[in-house]
């Protein structure tokens, strides 16, 4: 269980991890070092109870730190906490208790990209391209025409 756990913890080393992904990279390493899935099960056990493993604390600095650098909405949101292996539960619990100010978020997106699209002569164009961007992070439709339409209006 030491190789287990100082795997672990090098593991945890580079960032915050979810339950499940430090199960996948323990069951990987398994192969190699040779431990069992009751010592790997002992070792996320001993995690959570040291406090390193917590999908509840994973969501919320996720999310921080998505907003900072690169805000997104919430559908996108939820997909990649998916793809981390978040319970569907914990992250749509989080959603209702917390809600986010998406207008906001898109906003600060936009306010990025607008100086690159301001190259665009055609408005059409430009309006096609700063919604676009806008829902391919996730923003509805609806938050995205009127983020677009508040900044260029300015």
């Amino acid at each position: 269980m030491e190789k287990a756990l100082s795997l672990a913890y090098r593991y945890l080393s580079f960032r915050p991890r979810t339950i499940k992904e430090m199960e996948l990279h323990l069951q990987k390493k398994s192969q190699k070092y040779g431990f069992t899935l009751a010592e790997i099960e002992a070792t996320i056990e001993l995690l959570k109870n040291q406090g390193f493993l917590n999908d509840e604390e994973f969501i919320k600095s996720f999310i921080a730190s998505r907003n900072s650098l690169k805000p997104k909405g919430r559908k996108v949101l939820e997909i990649e906490l998916r793809r981390l292996g978040v319970s569907q539960i914990d992250y749509t619990n989080y959603f209702s208790e917390n809600t986010e100010d998406e207008e906001g978020l898109a906003k600060k997106a936009l306010q990025k990209k607008i100086k690159s699209l301001s190259a665009i002569m055609d408005e059409k164009k430009r309006y096609e391209k700063a919604i676009s961007f806008l829902l391919r992070r996730g923003f509805s439709y609806d938050i995205a025409r009127q983020t677009y339409l508040q900044l260029t209006q300015k």
